[in-house]
């Protein structure tokens, strides 16, 4: 049998058929999936009759007739001239950007137009910018497959991939991709299998135009592209182009200058007002990391002379056991909703010998490993990149910690404890440089108990006691164990049959499934605090607990619209703070002053070595100083001491100064090679 004359030169004309068969199926497939989902052609009860009954005639007409016009096309034999198939071609290679952007747009996080009126909800500078993305994309596609056909379907594709990531990723966090996203591509790969993938109608469209826009590329026949003579020269011709537009786009401050800028607290805004693609591609400038204002090696050493280590021979040394519960949090902080019984009684009811109170991390729903970060470290999100992990960017090499002030002291242990993948966030690696000698993870564990897929609490808090006895049996030094559990990770989508029910909403206002299967969560991880709390309140070596939450978690946004009374983006800077707010503890088994202090999680282990007669390092007694200045400091702004809320970047506040020499010190820390100020951070 003659072989197709294309660029990919396709075997058989039967396998033609097979492809067009099997895509017919999966437009039945689309087709099928709409009408089993009412809420597609169907308007919220709020509006008018009129209206719904408007918008259930355009979107039934929309979806029939393109996958009405899909079929045909691929049943329809291509009759039309060379002449006629070039010009279409060509025609088809010019529009794939314009289609494939409505399309994405359509899908935005922040758009709900009629598919035609999407240039309207965009500023249109941006829609310029992002034309000149797509202007690159394309001929860059273009000269390395030789092929206008095949350079259209991979766009079409790419940017179909690209706003299903962002949708599922704002569905799952409520917070939309940036480029920093794409360092923890490997972590979000192991707790993929955990969600609910549902599609709204939307992202729905975004499949079915790039289904019908590829069937389109594909009807035509496909031609030989440049010559060699020409292809190489047009090669160099692109990449010189690209690399002056990369330079001018990432590397420059020109859509800075033109008021393309993103909202790092709430990137839906940025989203809303430029669109997915240039919102992405501004925030490929997070990966970059600027010098602060003033910095030099002499400022650093001055500003770190004016603090020296606590070392006196009577610092305590007791037993340390710091625990990062996955999610933990306290949701009824923000709106006091009722419950049939209290959700966290045990960890409510620690007052003696106990400082407590609420910490503001500067992550939500997601990228546990910040707050881990800030808390080991002392660093503070609020100076490198919005939506950077340290651990997968910067942490190449032995970092100062908490882990090496207290080595240095004599403890044993030092052991990192994550009952789960050891892969996540490059631990596996980061851990040894920050100065663990042991990382115990899921394989660790024999016959564990599970709550849903996860380790439990109990089980890891039991394994707590098991290292801590082991420890001891072997040597008198002081015990130190990090732990990061995982019970408690999202998503909370659906039901198991290892998650008892004991905790529901007794409001109807709040009422909401994934809400009550998250309380009941926590609620199992208290009664696990209250064993591993008890079992130390007998021990007669003095034993410092640290309980806290990484972040709130990633329940369904409509919830949280229930709580605050309104949409997140229609929320001040100040009041969403409280969707970054979390419960901490700081407890003993013997006498500690007890205390109610707000903090941020950059300041938490200087509060526990502060509070339980620690030693500290010269870092840890400026993180100190700076507290009783800058209580809360996270990398969406600060209180000051006046308990007036302020962004970073506002130079007319009173802390200014203080942040400086803040984000001096810790770029020191991070970033200057080779000049870190010695014996200063441990």
């Amino acid at each position: 049998m003659n072989k197709i004359k294309n660029n990919f030169n396709f075997p058989k004309e039967r396998i033609l058929k097979i492809f067009t068969y099997i895509t017919i199926i999966c437009l039945i497939g689309l087709y099928t999936a709409f009408w089993f989902h009412p809420e597609y052609y169907t308007a919220s009860a709020s509006e008018a009759e009129a209206a719904i009954s408007m918008i259930q005639i355009k979107r039934i007409l929309f979806v029939t007739l393109i996958i009405f016009f899909s079929i045909l096309l691929l049943l329809k034999r291509n009759t039309l001239s060379d002449k006629r198939n070039k010009i279409l071609s060509v025609i088809i290679f010019a529009v794939t950007p314009l289609v494939t952007f409505m399309a994405l747009e359509y899908a935005n996080i922040m758009q709900s137009p009629i598919l035609f009126q999407v240039f309207s909800t965009l500023r249109n500078r941006a829609i310029l910018y992002t034309f000149w993305i797509l202007g690159l994309l394309l001929p860059g596609l273009y000269v390395i497959s030789n092929s206008t056909k095949a350079a259209s379907l991979i766009l079409s594709i790419l940017i179909c991939i690209l706003g299903l990531v962002n949708y599922f990723v704002y569905s799952f966090r409520g917070i939309p991709i940036l480029a920093t996203d794409l360092t923890i591509a490997g972590t979000a790969l192991n707790v993929m299998s955990e969600y609910n993938y549902t599609l709204s109608y939307e992202p729905y469209v975004l499949i079915l135009i790039t289904v019908f826009w590829c069937i389109c590329i594909c009807k035509l026949r496909s031609y030989k592209g440049l010559r060699i003579r020409f292809r190489i020269p047009a090669v160099v011709i692109y990449f010189l182009l690209l690399s002056i537009s990369i330079y001018t786009l990432v590397f420059t401050d020109f859509l800075r200058g033109k008021n393309i800028t993103i909202n790092t607290f709430k990137p839906q805004k940025s989203y809303a007002k430029n669109g997915t693609i240039l919102t992405f591609a501004r925030s490929i400038q997070f990966l970059l990391v600027e010098k602060p204002e003033g910095y030099t090696l002499e400022t650093a050493k001055e500003i770190a002379g004016e603090y020296t280590a606590v070392s006196t021979q009577d610092a305590n040394t007791p037993n340390v056991i710091i625990i990062m519960d996955e999610a933990f949090a306290a949701l009824q902080d923000i709106k006091d909703f009722k419950t049939n019984k209290e959700v966290t009684p045990f960890f409510n009811s620690l007052e003696e010998n106990t400082v407590r109170g609420d910490m503001y991390v500067s992550i939500f729903g997601g990228q546990t490993a910040n707050t881990e970060f800030e808390i080991l470290t002392g660093n503070s999100k609020a100076f490198i990149p919005p939506s950077s992990t340290p651990y997968q960017l910067y942490i190449k090499k032995a970092f100062p910690s908490l882990n090496y002030t207290l080595k240095e002291q004599g403890y044993q242990g030092m052991i990192a404890m994550h009952p789960y993948n050891p892969k996540g966030y490059n631990r596996e690696t980061v851990y040894p440089l920050l100065g663990f000698e042991t990382f115990l993870s899921s394989a660790d564990f024999e016959n564990p108990k599970l709550i849903r897929n996860y380790i439990s609490d109990e089980t890891d808090f039991e394994r707590i006691i098991s290292e801590y006895e082991s420890a001891k049996a072997d040597s008198d030094a002081p015990f130190y164990l990090f732990n990061v559990t995982m019970q408690n990770h999202s998503s909370y989508a659906k039901d198991f049959d290892n998650l008892p029910q004991d905790i529901t909403i007794t409001d109807p206002e709040f009422k909401d499934d994934q809400a009550e299967r998250y309380l009941n969560l926590i609620h199992l991880s208290d009664k696990a605090l209250e064993k591993l709390i008890t079992y130390f309140e007998s021990e007669t070596e003095p034993t410092v607990i640290v309980f806290f939450g990484d972040h709130e978690p990633a329940i369904r946004e409509s919830f949280y619209t229930s709580l605050f009374g309104k949409p997140s983006d229609k929320l001040s800077s100040e009041e969403l703070m409280e969707k970054y707010k979390v419960p901490y503890i700081i407890w003993a088994n013997y006498d500690i002053e007890e205390k109610n202090i707000t903090t941020s999680s950059n300041y938490l282990s200087t509060l526990m070595l502060e509070s339980t007669g620690m030693k500290m390092s010269g870092y840890n007694q400026f993180l100190s100083e700076i507290s009783k200045e800058i209580p809360v400091l996270t990398s969406h702004g600060y209180w000051g001491a006046d308990g007036t809320y302020y962004s970073l970047t506002d130079t007319d506040s009173p802390y200014y100064e203080s942040i400086k020499k803040y984000n001096i010190l810790q770029y020191n820390n991070m970033f200057d090679k080779g000049n870190r100020i010695e014996n200063f951070f441990q």
